[in-house]
């Protein structure tokens, strides 16, 4: 078993990461896993202050869903999912995920060094790059920042980007890029 089998390449994946709360309740967040070797069995995270890194701690494990759902995203980006989102609690997936991995994780720093222990292919599909996907993906990262910040100087510049990243979503999305980015400017 390798990242490779689950669809990581070599740089930094976007999934839908879920951990679960002291109460027993998912959290999920899109987060970037970054892989050096998808042939081998370990990435790693950048984790900031969040729920996320408090029940990595806590647990030390991390689910990882690979989804191509621009809303899910949108949606996991500003709060947990509830349980209509999940096809399965144990292990926790993602209606329309694509494949679920288990790692186990522990910290080190500002990362979380992950290690694969378990995971599933639920589909094998082709897909073409989006460029409306990947604007929804950017805009995301700029919107988490917009939400976290208090500097006016710096959230102008993080709503022109998120903007910039609209356009070209409404030009080349499909209707899920489209209703994700309402979404993030609600949120926003």
């Amino acid at each position: 078993m390798r990242l490779a089998d689950f669809g990581f390449t070599e740089g930094i994946n976007e999934i839908i990461a879920i951990t679960r709360k002291a109460d027993g309740s998912l959290n999920t967040a899109p987060i970037g896993i970054i892989v050096e070797d998808c042939s081998s069995r370990m990435a790693r995270v950048r984790l900031y202050r969040s729920h996320t890194r408090e029940n990595v701690e806590r647990e030390g494990r991390l689910f990882a869903n690979v989804i191509w759902d621009a809303v899910i995203f949108a949606l996991a980006s500003f709060d947990d999912l509830g349980p209509e989102y999940f096809e399965s609690i144990n292990p926790p997936v993602i209606k329309g995920a694509m494949a679920w991995c288990e790692f186990s994780a522990r910290l080190e720093g500002g990362y979380a060094v992950l290690e694969l222990v378990d995971g599933e292919v639920l589909q094998r599909q082709f897909r073409a790059v989006n460029r409306g996907f990947n604007a929804v993906i950017e805009a995301l990262v700029h919107a988490t920042r917009f939400v976290a910040i208090k500097d006016e100087a710096k959230k102008a510049e993080l709503k022109n980007r998120i903007v910039y990243y609209s356009e070209i979503a409404r030009k080349c999305g499909s209707e899920k890029e489209k209703n994700a980015f309402k979404i993030i400017l609600e949120k926003i």
